[in-house]
């Protein structure tokens, strides 16, 4: 049984499996390939040592993971870039929940009339009961 030869249709891409470049890797790239596996077979078992060592004491230190740790949280604003829209979402959770709050705490309040001297006009409002 033979499949007929396979023919990209215009409006969808090559699939990856079938894209000839991806097996015609020239020798370099492969050396490059293999350099990198090699890397990380290496660190895989340097850590898997330290990992099941019956005698380890205390934690795996992990370069890698240390300096992603600071590139996450220690490193923000040397990096930060002001933009209008850091700006204003900086504006609205700075100040939003002020202005919230304020008329959260205005508008509950129930309405009553000033407290007069004499206790025999109406209405009289409870809060000065």
């Amino acid at each position: 049984m033979s499949f007929p030869k396979y023919e990209p249709s215009p409006l969808a891409t090559l699939p990856s499996t079938l894209d000839p470049a991806e097996y015609n890797v020239s020798p370099e790239a492969r050396k490059a390939q293999a350099e990198r596996l090699a890397i990380r077979s290496r660190l895989k078992r340097e850590y898997l040592l330290q990992y099941n060592d019956p005698k380890r004491q205390g934690l795996i230190e992990d370069p890698a993971l240390i300096r992603w740790t600071y590139a996450r949280s220690a490193n923000i604003y040397p990096n930060f870039r002001p933009t209008p829209k850091t700006s204003l979402l900086g504006a609205l959770f700075g100040m939003g929940p002020l202005f919230f709050w304020f008329y959260v705490f205005k508008s509950d309040r129930p309405f009553c009339a000033p407290p007069t001297p004499c206790l025999c006009q109406l209405p009289v409002c409870s809060l000065y009961l």
